[in-house]
């Protein structure tokens, strides 16, 4: 993957997105043992510059990102800070398998009852990279296949199909400022913790440092979906949902809402 991802930076390819499945080597007591392995590689932006964005630069929460989306259809996933030598401190996670959980738990250890660990994720270590002569930051996953493929089976077997709702979708954005140790798993957890059955979705869609957000804390632009399958909802019944969700993120998480 590495060499792959050099080549292409060596010939004026900055935005990569890559994957591969092959086998990872190693040994157990006096054996070999070849692992099948799905490897990500991605490098460059992650957001490139148009009439209404700025650039932005392909980081951590991205790659994370990525992992969540790939790992819905295996139950979830959760993220423990850490990672292999080959990976930046700091920058890495270790990946786990949820217990058909839909979001992302990086605040939960991958060591708990009930995960499996399948992998790592972050950021080339710099010696590893100056051995690769690599340009810029690049970002890597490396996840097990058969704990996926078998994760897949068993949430793809539990799924039951539903009839489309009746009544229509309302989408709500928040901008909130937060520290930077407060990640998107945690808000996610205390607005589902409000036990609101017309929350159908929240989703993390934009993350933003500098300018105007104080040293130490990031501006998450988080999306929540809420749809009724008995009546439509009204603008008071959104509003005092909005409201309830604001309340609990300011009293849990200390979040603010941005101004403008």
């Amino acid at each position: 993957m590495l060499r792959s991802i050099a080549w292409n930076l060596n010939r004026g390819q900055r935005n990569l997105r890559l994957f591969e499945i092959g086998r990872a080597y190693g040994t157990a007591g006096t054996s070999a043992v070849e692992t099948p392995v799905l490897t990500l590689g991605a490098a460059g932006l992650a957001r490139e510059k148009s009439v209404y964005d700025a650039p932005r630069t392909f980081s951590l929460p991205d790659l994370k990102g990525d992992l969540e989306a790939l790992l819905e259809i295996c139950g979830g996933m959760e993220a423990a800070p850490g990672g292999p030598g080959w990976l930046q401190p700091g920058r890495s996670v270790r990946v786990s398998l949820g217990e058909g959980r839909g979001r992302l738990e990086a605040h939960h250890s991958s060591g708990q009852v009930g995960a499996t660990a399948i992998g790592v994720a972050g950021q080339i270590a710099r010696r590893v990279a100056e051995r690769f002569k690599l340009k810029q930051d690049v970002w890597v996953a490396e996840l097990r296949l058969e704990p996926l493929a078998r994760a897949f089976e068993e949430h793809r077997a539990a799924r039951r199909y539903a009839p489309l709702p009746r009544f229509p979708a309302v989408e709500r954005d928040f901008s909130l400022v937060l520290d930077d140790g407060v990640t998107f798993a945690r808000v996610a957890s205390a607005i589902r913790a409000l036990g609101v059955p017309e929350i159908e979705r929240i989703e993390a869609v934009d993350v933003f440092r500098g300018g105007a957000i104080p040293a130490g804390k990031h501006s998450l632009l988080v999306r929540i979906t809420l749809q009724s399958h008995e009546a439509t909802l009204t603008d008071a019944q959104v509003s005092e949902v909005s409201g309830r969700v604001v309340a609990a993120l300011e009293r849990e998480l200390g979040a603010a809402l941005r101004a403008g």
